[in-house]
């Protein structure tokens, strides 16, 4: 018996952690708490960060053109040819009158050598490698630049999303307050049609008008769940739980402090990251051009080793230096230096036409993202009015229903120009949500609320 109760008590606290387990997270976040989550974990600019850290390091790797090269190697060898094995000797400063017997030079026996060598290399002038640097250490700050522009992009995505969530949640709750409506008014229609005072065709149109809704219902709960995961990957967030937005959509402020401003196309094309960083990157190629014709000129190095040769590893007998200047031309090299040249001339002109692109690209968007939101905003207004007409609309055509004086049409037609009039306003308060953030983006400055 105790064997029964205690198999009975495992398997229920098997069974409640299972549903635990399979129950979903709920995690309620502000719109700012999106963005700051995202910022830190979004993988796409973590992704862009990594590319900046890369472009870091190979701007450190340039530095090799100014600073000294040290190496430190141990070679071990045995050998029988004469003239290795009396060379070795002479290292290790072991040579007698004995080793200058012709026996002895021409048949030595096997001899070891072990030589431990320090080196060291610094470049004294290397004109193409000056040059190099310069590209690279501009095209380092470039790609800071395009991870704080991809910050500003996952910003906006983020409260794109958010907002886009919280949008398909009031969508849904707008469907099922229709839903309920409907169904009164199935309700009613059944009653009225009781007591003579509607025909089938009514009934039959009132039902219709409840399946439709019903359909709408799911269509709705599909938004909310793929909203859910759109802003999920954007969080960086593996887990499968449900986010429930705190914040509501925005509304423009009676008071005018966030009317449409007026914006400078050209101070934003001289202060955004991104194009920031595309002039640099017009910068670093005019400096790769440079160096495609530096590859011309000669390098200057010079080098100095010191090092020990002895019979055993790591031996200190046998101690010797050198030290030298190597003057390096390369006069010809298959054309390969002209086509450097060329290559390096056509980014050239392509980075600058990119620049220019970008300018007009942006004082475009610029012009229409203010005239969207004027629209929106207006829009706005204009939605509010209407959800206002429509819902007495309805309750009139509701009461008149109840008395026999209103068509089952057309209170079907007042209850879904309600629906409609309230999903309209919802989306004129996203889009001039939308509008705002556009802006935003494409200024980087946060406009007044």
């Amino acid at each position: 018996m105790n064997r029964f109760y205690l198999l009975l008590a495992s398997l229920m606290m098997m069974g409640s952690s299972l549903t635990y387990a399979q129950a979903p997270q709920t995690l309620t976040l502000s719109v700012d708490d999106a963005v700051s989550r995202a910022q830190a974990q979004n993988y796409q600019l973590q992704q862009v960060q990594a590319g900046s850290d890369a472009a870091r390091a190979e701007a450190r790797q340039t530095l090799a053109t100014f600073l000294p090269q040290l190496s430190v190697g141990e070679d071990a060898t045995s050998t029988t040819d004469p003239l290795n094995a009396f060379g070795f000797q002479l290292k290790q400063s072991t040579v007698t009158e004995a080793d200058f017997a012709p026996q002895e030079l021409n048949d030595p026996d096997r001899i070891e050598n072990f030589t431990t060598r320090v080196e060291v290399r610094q470049p004294i002038f290397n004109a193409e490698g000056i040059y190099e640097r310069r590209a690279a250490t501009r095209q380092a700050r470039a790609s800071q630049l395009e991870t704080a522009r991809t910050a500003e992009m996952v910003r906006f995505r983020v409260r794109s999303q958010y907002y886009g969530l919280v949008l398909a949640r009031e969508r849904r709750a707008v469907v099922n307050t229709a839903l309920e409506a409907a169904r009164s008014n199935a309700s009613r229609a059944e009653d009225l049609l009781d007591q003579g005072m509607i025909n089938q065709a009514d009934l039959l149109e009132a039902r219709v008008r409840v399946l439709e809704l019903d359909a709408d219902r799911t269509e709705a709960q599909a938004a909310v769940d793929d909203a859910v995961d759109q802003l999920r990957y954007l969080l960086g967030i593996d887990e499968q739980i449900t986010i429930e937005p705190s914040d509501s959509l925005p509304h423009p402020q009676n008071n005018g402090s966030d009317k449409v401003p007026s914006i400078n196309a050209s101070a934003v094309n001289a202060d955004r990251s991104d194009m920031q960083a595309l002039r640099l990157q017009r910068d670093a190629a005019q400096q790769r051009v440079r160096a495609a014709r530096a590859a011309f000129l000669p390098t200057l190095n010079a080098q100095g080793g010191y090092e020990w040769n002895d019979t055993v590893p790591f031996g200190t007998k046998g101690q010797s230096w050198t030290v030298g200047i190597s003057l390096r031309w390369n006069v010809f090299s298959g054309f390969e230096q002209v086509g450097g040249i060329q290559r390096a001339r056509a980014n050239q002109r392509a980075s600058e036409l990119a620049v220019r692109d970008q300018a007009l690209q942006n004082e475009v968007e610029i012009n229409a993202a203010l005239r969207a939101l004027r629209t929106s905003r207006e829009r706005v207004a204009q939605t509010g009015a209407m959800v206002e007409q429509a819902r007495e609309s309805f309750r009139l055509r509701s009461d008149r229903f109840e008395q026999g004086l209103e068509s089952t049409t057309d209170l079907l037609n007042a209850e879904a120009q309600r629906a409609n009039s309230q999903l309209a306003a919802l989306q004129a308060r996203y889009s001039y949500a939308m509008n705002r953030f556009r802006i935003e983006l494409l200024t980087e400055q946060t406009l007044q609320r």
